[in-house]
């Protein structure tokens, strides 16, 4: 049988002949507690998914960590690359050679990075081949390249034809002396996301090696995949302590660091502010029940003088103050998670119906809103907003049972 504190709030709760402005502020209440849990955990959510997608994406392309030659190039690759490979936390290791290049098909001319890479050692380390959207990248012989999409686009260059490169020619003394012209095979195209697929192109480092004159079995640096990408800065600094060549020490956090900062800064922020709208709804119960209590002043007294406990007063007016935040974080937790799991294909729908994208896939890595749920998140979410509710009861109920009943029954 429910108890009489509990029944004493239901029936507060569904009478209709309170005051309108304590319904109507109770509602605000209501409804002002699950909009915030909603935003919460679909903001959550969709920061959670731009995490995800920068790890499955980008870091999936770029080097965890690079060593790269400060001024000679990496002699006898082959043997240096070993005992780096076995360092502890290390996935895997390849070499590269990068420069800058000047990209032609038919009239239309682009700048671009070129990367240098052994395919088969690079499939350790990088997840390219999955990105494949034109072509096949199995093998690529000195004669082809591999070009972003946004490369691709721009040059108007499809699987199958001929593009020219024009690469610097560097002196001994390291001045630009000329450039050299080569003629390639575009084998695959490939489309990561970003700016990534606007600036990059891969060909054999063997060949991109010869064509800057570099000398047999050397290379620029290079790259590695490790287990843990947050220990990227300290294991770069290890693997460059190790080598035995004069090398610079990269990691991913220099390139696309500053992703990764914005999106936990922006994590932060929304978290702050939506806590504090769930801070001001809950202020909302504050004044309902300040109210509820004067208006029930009369009742109150009556049942104290009938011998109820002030103990049970407290508790039905907590009950009557906490099902409205109980109710509202509830619904509103139906609702964030229904947004957060439907948001990608509500944007995509919205982007088809209005022909306009907020995410430019050549500026952003992603041109659509991931979410990635995380049941701890939406638990913690939905707690935080119980636990403010139930304490913004507090004060209001212990008031109603301080009411004095021959004062208030005196005055009627």
């Amino acid at each position: 049988m429910a108890s009489v504190s509990w029944q004493l709030a239901q029936r507060y709760r569904k009478s209709r002949n309170s005051n309108a402005f304590i319904r109507f502020i109770a509602a605000s209440s209501t409804i002002g507690i699950g909009l915030g849990v909603a935003i919460l955990i679909l903001a959550l959510s969709v920061m959670n998914g731009f995490e995800l997608a920068l790890k499955d994406k980008l870091l999936s392309v770029i080097p965890h960590v690079e060593l790269q030659a400060v001024s000679d190039p990496i002699r006898n690759w082959q043997k240096k690359i070993r005992p780096l490979q076995q360092h502890p936390g290390v996935v895997a290791g390849a070499p590269y050679i990068k420069t800058n290049t000047m990209i032609r098909s038919g009239a239309k001319v682009k700048a671009a990075s070129l990367r240098g890479i052994d395919l088969q050692l690079e499939q350790g380390i990088s997840a390219l081949g999955s990105f494949v959207v034109a072509g096949e990248l199995n093998h690529i012989s000195e004669h082809q390249i591999v070009l972003g999409k946004g490369v691709a686009d721009e040059v108007q260059a499809n699987v199958g034809d001929e593009v020219q490169l024009m690469l610097p020619q560097v002196t001994a003394d390291g001045k630009l002396a000329s450039h050299k012209h080569v003629s390639l095979t575009v084998v695959a195209i490939v489309s990561i996301g970003g700016q990534l697929d606007y600036q990059q192109a891969w060909v054999d480092i063997a060949a991109l090696g010869q064509w800057l004159n570099y000398p047999p079995a050397a290379v620029q640096g290079f790259a590695f995949k490790i287990a843990d990408i947050f220990a990227a800065p300290v294991l770069s600094r290890e693997l460059g302590a190790q080598a035995t060549d004069y090398v610079y020490m990269l990691d991913w956090f220099r390139t696309q660091g500053h992703l990764y900062t914005d999106i936990q800064m922006v994590r932060s922020i929304l978290y702050l502010v939506l806590v504090l709208v769930l801070a001001v709804a809950c202020f909302n119960i504050v004044a309902t029940l300040v109210m509820a209590v004067r208006e029930k002043q009369g009742d109150i007294a009556i049942l104290l003088t009938m011998g109820m406990p002030r103990r049970r007063i407290v508790k039905a007016f907590m009950w009557l103050g906490w099902l409205n935040g109980l109710t509202g974080t509830l619904v509103g937790g139906a609702v964030g998670l229904l947004l957060a799991w439907q948001i990608e294909p509500l944007f995509r729908l919205i982007t088809s119906l209005t022909g306009f994208s907020l995410l430019d896939s050549s500026i952003y890595f992603v041109d659509y809103v991931p979410s990635d749920i995380e049941p701890v998140q939406v638990v913690m979410t939905i707690g935080i907003a119980l636990v403010m509710s139930l304490l913004a009861t507090i004060y209001p109920a212990l008031s109603a049972s301080k009411v004095q009943p021959a004062f208030v029954l005196g005055q009627r």
